[in-house]
């Protein structure tokens, strides 16, 4: 037996626990406070790992000159076969013949829909890879009716397999059985298991992230804000990582192991993210398994999910069943795991939050949603993203949980982890009262953190931004979840920024349709407190996406957000209501202008009838996913004459209220009272 008090035995001991603690991180910890709507992660490390996290994927139309038929025909962006028209038991798909893949691991895709997956359960196509140089069959499938998980929306179906050699023809089939309509979109790719990259590295930098974010990655495309924009803006330094593999090697002293996900049943994804954390382990594809075990990362499975489940439902069933009851019931991530292969899924991971993809739309999906949902407190949220905006947003409110739009969001756990101080300026001075036409310009979508993140981001660089009074819409759920950021464009903002509050509050919702009062009075009330922290006095209301807003909404927000200036409606051109005979909510004139003409067109329809005896007030909304940018705003302002002028959406319910002798709000809070003067 080793005596454990002998000195040097003691001295051994204690350079080995020495030694440890220098080698692990410093055991930092995420904060949730109960008043809190997003937890807080530990500070960022100075330097970050930068690594550029893209998915290598070839596709060809199902239309497309690449690829063969033998059966069906072109129908506008697919191609169709359709029982008792087309021949039954030909390839409706074959090709493309392409040689650019290289040996190992990949995944092809078949992407597909059919016009009703529940009369029976017949097969419906037979998918195949073939190695057309050789002759073999590398992997191959056959697809049953109820496997499409709902009717009438592509899917897709994966089919892994691996190439032997490089530079061989590669032949993608779709041998259709006749059974059922079957419309083709494309057939594609995942060239060496980049999907697969995806899920682990989104998984590392959960696993590495939640004791110190370290590692961020960029994984932008033509929306996207660069690689270095915001490690700059935040004073952060970086080291490019060339080989991503290595900071595996890097990190292994954090990670305990691998949970493998099925690809049969690829919504064992979310499960495998969703127990990451506890299990400190990396969501591992069975393509990259031996080279994950094997040296010199020698990292043992903890979890295997390969057939244990039969159908999507089916785990979303296990995760409801088994894991949630023990998660915390304050958050919800809805990601689809054949898109969202990195991105938010870091931040999930991290957590350890529940991550599902659950469709209103489908009966059985429909209940087990409302399970989750009907389980979670007043001011729970859901993050992530919907399979379709309305109805998702829709049932969420029908609970009181509002929506933080957040699925393409990709380094949230650095963004969380930076300091909570939020330097605000003041609103300048506004213009007088006069007998004019004024537009203010709004530019939407800032309730979703990933567009603040990145296009948002990029149009923030328009050298014609600060031409020209624009609000810009942002989410006060970033006091949590981006502070440095929003602090960062308040400190870059100029005169003509008006920083102000996307839909609906702090998290995308539509307050019409809640039916707790109680909850639907601590969601403002929590808006309120965020907004003032935010420094945003102005809320866009979205009550579905062209409702207006109910006199029990306006009345609520009137009574317990006291801050606030105004409110805009989405009931394009329905004038103004003054709620409580205190806050006014404002109808756009235009809801969500797509271009230049668009908003010249709605600013003189608003315009049309005004003799020039009263002020007349007008608020354009525009969107900024097809170009609108503040030079657009800088042109559509140009274009009108002496008797517009264009002020911030602050200033323009300060008009509003002068109007309509309401109080006008001081600039910002001070000593925690409102302050309001008359002009």
């Amino acid at each position: 037996m080793v005596n454990p008090t002998h000195p040097s035995l003691r001295t051994i001991a204690l350079l080995l626990l020495l030694q440890l603690f220098f080698t692990l991180p410093l055991s930092a910890q995420i904060s949730w406070p109960a008043g809190q709507i997003l937890p807080s992660f530990p500070a960022p490390a100075q330097t970050q790992d930068l690594i550029m996290l893209r998915e290598s994927t070839s596709r060809w139309e199902a239309e497309g000159s690449s690829l063969s038929h033998k059966t069906g025909r072109l129908e506008s962006d697919g191609w169709l076969c359709q029982t008792g028209i087309d021949a039954a038991n030909q390839h409706m798909i074959y090709g493309p013949y392409d040689t650019n893949l290289s040996a190992g691991p990949n995944v092809a895709e078949f992407r597909m829909k059919i016009d009703n997956n529940t009369a029976n359960n017949d097969p419906v196509v037979d998918i195949d890879v073939r190695n057309a140089t050789t002759g073999a069959i590398l992997a191959s499938q056959t697809i049953t009716r109820q496997q499409f998980p709902v009717a009438s929306n592509y899917t897709n179906f994966t089919l892994p397999f691996t190439i032997p050699a490089d530079h061989q023809s590669i032949e993608l089939r779709i041998y259709w059985r006749g059974t059922a309509y079957t419309k083709v979109d494309w057939v594609g790719v995942q060239q060496n298991g980049s999907s697969a990259e995806m899920y682990l590295f989104a998984s590392l930098k959960g696993v590495v992230n939640r004791t110190q974010p370290r590692i961020f990655s960029y994984e932008g495309d033509a929306f996207a804000e660069g690689p270095y924009t915001w490690l700059q803006s935040l004073g952060l330094n970086w080291s490019d990582v060339t080989d991503k593999w290595s900071l595996i090697s890097k990190y292994r002293s954090e990670i305990a192991g691998l949970i493998v996900y099925d690809p049969a049943q690829i919504h064992t994804v979310n499960l495998a993210t969703m127990l990451a954390k506890d299990r400190r382990a990396l969501v591992v594809s069975p393509l990259l398994l031996s080279r994950l075990t094997a040296a010199p990362y020698n990292l043992p499975v903890v979890m295997d999910l390969r057939g244990q489940f039969t159908s999507k439902l089916q785990v979303y069933q296990a995760l409801y069943n088994t894991y949630w009851p023990n998660l915390d019931h304050r958050l919800l991530i809805g990601l689809n795991p054949e898109v969202h292969k990195s991105a938010l899924r870091e931040y999930a991971a991290a957590l350890g939050a529940g991550v599902i993809w659950l469709d209103p739309a489908i009966p059985a999906e429909s209940t087990l949603l409302n399970s989750f949902l009907a389980s979670m407190p007043a001011g729970a949220n859901f993050m992530g993203w919907w399979p379709e905006e309305a109805p998702g947003v829709e049932r969420s409110s029908t609970y009181g949980i509002p929506t933080i739009a957040s699925d393409w969001c990709t380094n949230l756990t650095m963004h969380s982890g930076t300091p909570r101080t939020i330097n605000k300026k003041p609103i300048p001075p506004k213009p007088p009262l006069q007998n004019k036409l004024y537009v203010a310009f709004i530019l939407s979508d800032g309730d979703n953190l990933q567009y603040i993140e990145h296009l948002m981001r990029k149009l923030w660089n328009n050298p014609d931004r600060g031409a020209v009074p624009i609000g810009w819409t942002l989410s006060p759920a970033m006091v949590d979840a981006m502070p440095g950021a929003l602090n960062y464009l308040w400190q870059s903002s100029t005169n003509n920024d008006n920083l102000i509050s996307g839909p609906s509050g702090y998290g995308y919702t539509y307050p019409n349709s809640w039916p707790d009062q109680q909850k639907l009075n601590q969601f403002v009330a929590t808006t309120e407190t965020y907004n003032q922290r935010a420094g945003f006095r102005v809320v866009t209301i979205w009550n579905t996406i062209t409702g207006g807003i109910s006199q029990n909404t306006g009345q609520t927000f009137a009574l317990k957000a006291p801050s606030l200036l105004g409110m805009t409606g989405q009931n394009t051109g329905g004038g103004l209501t003054i709620y409580n005979n205190s806050l006014p909510g404002m109808a756009l004139s235009c809801n969500y202008c797509t271009n230049e003409q668009a908003m010249k067109d709605h600013i003189a329809s608003a315009a049309a009838g005004w003799n020039g005896n009263s002020p007349r007030f007008i608020i354009i909304q525009a969107q900024p996913w097809q170009n609108v940018t503040p030079t657009s705003f800088k042109n559509v302002a140009a274009s009108l004459n002496a008797d517009y002028q264009v002020v911030r959406p602050d200033h323009i319910f300060q008009l509003i209220r002068e109007a309509n002798s309401l109080p006008v709000g001081d600039a910002y809070l001070r000593g925690g009272a409102l302050q309001h003067y008359r002009r």
